[in-house]
This record gives structure tokens, sequence and C-alpha cells, in this order.
């Protein structure tokens, strides 16, 4: 795993990108870019472990507050809600094997954060609180393309980790063979 301060700024990098993807874009149409949260927050889970998704949380959440002033403290708290459940449901699935990622456990983990946060922002901002307009055919859509999001993301962060970083972040082995072969 990378050292602490490495850990910590690519954490902040995936919180600034989901900011800068989501930051500026109102709700509800914000949560049709949803994939792209859960991919850096099921990458950041698999990269920064422990909590390495509650972090990236934390972090885009304050700086979405910071750019829509008017659903503060709502987005700090789903973000770092959508964070923190990546993080225990990946931990719960075991969807992390040493450093191989299992996809379809990440899937699952992603599918089931994605659906209980979505819910949960769904009834506090349109029902209880009446932030947002309650439109049934646009909360459903919302709901469903939320959830369609949520294994997306979490299939293409496991894809992208066993491809493209696993090498990168996981220690270096010994290849016997290899090393015969240099001596010859």
């Amino acid at each position: 795993m990378p050292s602490n301060t490495r850990r910590i700024a690519i954490a902040s990098l995936f919180g600034v990108l989901i900011f800068l993807i989501q930051g500026f874009i109102p709700p509800p149409n914000s949560d049709f870019l949803i994939v792209f949260q859960a991919f850096f927050l099921v990458l950041s889970f698999l990269v920064v472990s422990p909590l390495g998704a509650t972090y990236v949380g934390v972090v885009s959440g304050l700086l979405i507050s910071v750019a829509k002033p008017a659903y503060f403290p709502l987005d700090l708290v789903f973000a770092t809600l959508f964070g923190f459940s990546i993080d225990i449901l990946g931990t719960a699935l075991r969807a992390r094997k040493g450093y191989d990622a299992r996809v379809g456990r990440l899937v699952v983990a992603s599918t089931i954060a994605t659906s209980l946060v979505g819910f949960l922002a769904y009834y506090i901002t349109a029902v209880l609180t009446h932030i947002v307009p309650n439109d049934v055919g646009l909360d459903l859509t919302v709901l469903i393309f939320g959830v369609f999001s949520g294994a997306v993301g979490g299939y293409a962060a496991g894809k992208f980790w066993n491809r493209n970083l696993r090498s990168r972040f996981s220690p270096v082995t010994y290849d016997k063979e290899k090393a015969e072969s240099q001596r010859i």
C-alpha cells in the first residue's frame, strides 16, 4: 500500500474529481452522475483502505457544500454516508482478497450502498423537507438510474483496479524464474 501521505493525496484527488463532476450541477440532475462518484469511492476503498471511501466522501461532501451552500449539511452527510457504506459493505462482503478485487462483490456493495443512500437522500430531501420537488416519475427515474449507476461504478472500478492499478499498489513479488533467467 502507498505511504500515508500518498494515500491522503490520492483520496483528496478522488474527492476533488467527484466535486468537479458533480459540484456545480443542481439536484436531481447531479444524481444522474452517481456512476462517477461510485467509481471513485469504490476505487478509493481499494487504493486507500482502511476507510478510504469515507475520507473521499468527506472531502467531496465538503467541497460540494461550498459550491451548493443551500444544501449544506445534506451534501456532506450523504457523501460521507455513501463512502462509509462502501467501506463497510466492501469489508463485510470481503470484496478484496489480498490485492485482488472481487468484482462481483464490489458490484453488490456499491449497488446496496447506492440504493441505501439514494433512498435516504430522496426521503429526506423530497418527502420530509421538500427541498427538491417530489415528482414520482422523476423520483423513480433517479432511483432506478442511481442503483444501476452504482452497479456500473462498482464494476468499472473493480475491473480498472485488477487490470491497471493492482500492480502499482501491490508489493513487488519475487519471481524466481525471472531472477534465474537474468543470471544467465
